[in-house]
């Protein structure tokens, strides 16, 4: 099976993760070493938001046809185009690459959300937000037949449980890109109710919510970069996503969980704790960010640390004037500039929660203003 994001994946990748298929990224394997980062390069002017720029970065990666080609394996990307829809939509930017993506996605998305006549619920729901982010009709996505609505397949996936999906599938997070994908469509149904339900059912007691988790029964592991497996940011925060857009209810105070994680420059990395030679990355930081606005204590002074906001934590990972013309507005992932850690920390630079809606985009492509470097 298929994992639709990647950097996710990165907290079970020694314990076993890559037996499903996952792609890492290099530079995620590199991370896992302390003390790698390097010094941070200067955040974008203030004339074009942090955002804007990364928006802008990203509209100028896109394939002509619409595809992104991932950096990685040099090949286009289902998966990494339909997280650069996402980013595009929250920046309000990139209204022709939008269009040009959600068609390429039409007729590609076939192959990666089914595997051996397997329905993949986490694939099918990353597709879905895309195709509403972009306005496209997830009924009936690149055709009238029963295969072209992706709602009804990723609903098909789901057990008695509540559980989208059986085995590894069934984890918090493809559980959470399910739940999003059905408030994306609005979909109130007993499926979504049943579904809350379970995620909801998996949160540890420190609030927090476990990669690869897929049973109640399993204790939760204690947070550690260590050991990479544990409670971590970026599974707690789809989740808390995922249970506020559905209307559900939370065991435990997720706020608790973000304020203990987060690291003493605002920052926040992938494992649920602070320190223990665990450095900060944007993805975590966005996806923290959105959390904590869909659980509106984004503005909480508790996050403020030595003066710095979690917001400006994130737009200190962005590359700036100092870099080469084609980095400008990419994101660095623990020093190198990251095509994935783009498209992921842009909804959280933007400020929006999952999931999106069609919004109205403009057609510019952001440049930051470098006219004095």
């Amino acid at each position: 099976m298929h994992t639709p994001v990647r950097r996710a994946a990165f907290a079970s990748l020694v314990a076993s993760v890559l037996a499903l298929g996952v792609a890492v990224p290099v530079a995620s394997v590199a991370a896992a070493a302390p003390g790698s980062r390097a010094l941070r390069p200067h955040t974008a002017p203030a004339a074009v938001s942090v955002a804007a720029a990364a928006a802008g970065w990203i509209a100028r990666d896109l394939s002509a046809n619409g595809a992104l080609i991932d950096a990685n394996s040099k090949k286009a990307s289902v998966p990494d185009t339909s997280n650069a829809i996402l980013a595009l939509v929250a920046a309000r930017q990139g209204a022709n690459q939008v269009k040009s993506a959600v068609n390429w996605l039409k007729h590609n998305y076939a192959s990666y959300v089914s595997s051996n006549g397997v329905d993949d619920p986490g694939a099918l729901a990353l597709v879905t937000l895309a195709a509403v982010a972009a306005g496209a009709n997830p009924h009936q996505f690149g055709g009238t037949t029963s295969a072209d609505d992706l709602v009804a397949r990723l609903t098909a996936t789901e057990q008695t449980t509540g559980a989208f999906g059986t085995g590894p599938d069934s984890n918090a997070f493809y559980q959470s890109l399910a739940l999003l994908a059905l408030a994306a469509v609005k979909n109130t149904s007993k499926a979504t109710r049943l579904g809350e339900s379970y995620l909801a059912s998996l949160q540890c007691t420190d609030g927090g919510w476990e990669y690869g988790r897929t049973a109640i029964t399993a204790a939760c592991a204690t947070p550690s970069p260590k050991d990479y497996s544990s409670p971590d940011t970026n599974t707690t925060a789809l989740a808390v996503m995922a249970i506020v857009a559905t209307g559900g209810h939370f065991a435990h105070n997720p706020v608790s969980f973000f304020a203990a994680s987060q690291e003493t420059d605002a920052s926040f990395g992938f494992y649920g704790v602070s320190g223990k030679g665990q450095k900060g990355d944007p993805d975590s930081t966005a996806y923290s960010i959105q959390a904590l606005i869909a659980l509106h204590a984004i503005g909480d002074k508790a996050f403020v640390r030595k003066g710095t906001t979690v917001e400006q934590a994130l737009a200190g990972f962005q590359l700036g004037c100092k870099t080469p013309v084609s980095e400008r507005g990419e994101f660095e992932y623990f020093g190198a500039p990251n095509q994935l850690a783009t498209l992921q920390a842009v909804p959280g630079a933007a400020a929006v929660a999952f999931p999106l809606t069609a919004r109205k985009l403009s057609v510019a492509e952001p440049r930051l203003s470098c006219s004095a470097s």
